[in-house]
């Protein structure tokens, strides 16, 4: 046990004395001073890494439970979503960036609901092992869309004519550390059907007589 603590405490003197020793301090000491001091650094870092850890692990636990509250919201809202609530975004067309560079894409289909935000998955056409990951958005109102929401130019769309179907584009974000750095996109949104929506009027001609 000994060496053990002696050893590791060395690797830590190879770049500084143990307990903020100066040189001259150190080399005034015995070696059975030296000894010491290095198992109480030892001690130290040992319970300075263990704080570390612990600290760590407190962070990952809050982030797992936050990541879970807000599961539970958006599938609570999905459950209790009307007409306008939710929308269904396509986007198709010109290029993503896969490992830096701009290459077509399989076109990409998905919902959200109104405050969800989410990573979308793009996949590259002819190398389906290249993938990237978009974070999107629907504003809190649910009358904006953000597609790569971190992007200093994301592309933010209002909702005019979501109840027909709108489609937008060719779009392009140039921001260098956009996650897609797309180029030539188009994007449609339109109000998923859902109870509420605005009822449609069927118009009957009768024949002439």
């Amino acid at each position: 046990m000994i060496f053990v603590v002696v050893f590791a405490a060395l690797g830590f003197a190879g770049c500084q004395y143990p307990m903020g020793l100066s040189k001259d301090q150190w080399n005034a000491l015995t070696p059975e001073q030296q000894a010491e001091y290095r198992r109480q650094q030892f001690d130290i870092d040992e319970r300075r890494r263990r704080e570390r850890e612990a600290e760590e692990q407190r962070r990952r636990a809050e982030a797992a439970e936050k990541a879970r509250i807000e599961q539970e919201r958006i599938r609570a809202a999905y459950a209790a979503a009307r007409y306008g609530d939710v929308v269904t975004v396509t986007v198709e067309g010109g290029t993503v960036a896969f490992i830096g560079r701009p290459q077509p894409y399989e076109p990409l289909r998905f919902d959200l609901v109104r405050g969800e935000r989410k990573q979308v998955e793009f996949v590259q056409q002819g190398r389906s092992s290249n993938r990237t990951m978009v974070e999107v958005r629907l504003s809190e109102d649910g009358n904006t869309f953000y597609f790569d929401e971190k992007a200093s130019d994301r592309i933010a769309l209002i909702s005019t004519d979501w109840e027909k179907g709108r489609t937008h584009g060719p779009l392009t974000i140039r921001d260098a550390f956009s996650q897609s750095r797309a180029s030539g996109i188009s994007i449609a949104l339109k109000y998923k059907p859902l109870p509420g929506g605005p009822r449609r009027v069927i118009i009957e001609e009768r024949p002439k007589r």
